[in-house]
């Protein structure tokens, strides 16, 4: 396991030590990877572009972050991911001209982004 704060018993465990070793998850730093904490958008579309890169699909979409107001605030590890999210039609922001990247990613987002990812993986 890559992660000290993932206990070997715990049901996701699996999962986890699987990601962390094929690189689509590094943890949030200092070897811990926070389960229990929630996900923040600009997280969750590097996990889903990681995951594409592992499978060798099409990742050279590229959307402008710049027409976001807030598209400055994308953390530089997942500028690459979120530019990637918007052009492929993922991510469209939260509001008119928001992104939210540091923001949390409601269920319904995520449905949606992965719904919208599946079919793209088709």
């Amino acid at each position: 396991m890559p992660f000290a704060d993932v206990a070997q018993d715990a049901w996701y465990a699996g999962a986890v030590a699987w990601a962390g070793e094929n690189g689509i998850v590094n943890g949030v730093g200092g070897g811990v990877f926070a389960p229990g904490k929630a996900i923040t958008r600009e997280q969750m579309v590097t996990m889903l572009y990681r995951y594409a890169c592992y499978r060798g699909e099409a990742t050279g979409a590229a959307g402008d972050l710049e027409q976001f107001a807030d598209g400055e605030e994308v953390s530089a590890w997942a500028v690459e991911a979120m530019s990637w999210a918007v052009g492929a039609g993922l991510v469209s922001g939260v509001a008119p001209q928001a992104l939210a990247p540091g923001g949390t990613a409601t269920r319904a987002q995520m449905a949606a982004i992965l719904m919208a990812f599946i079919e793209m993986m088709k």
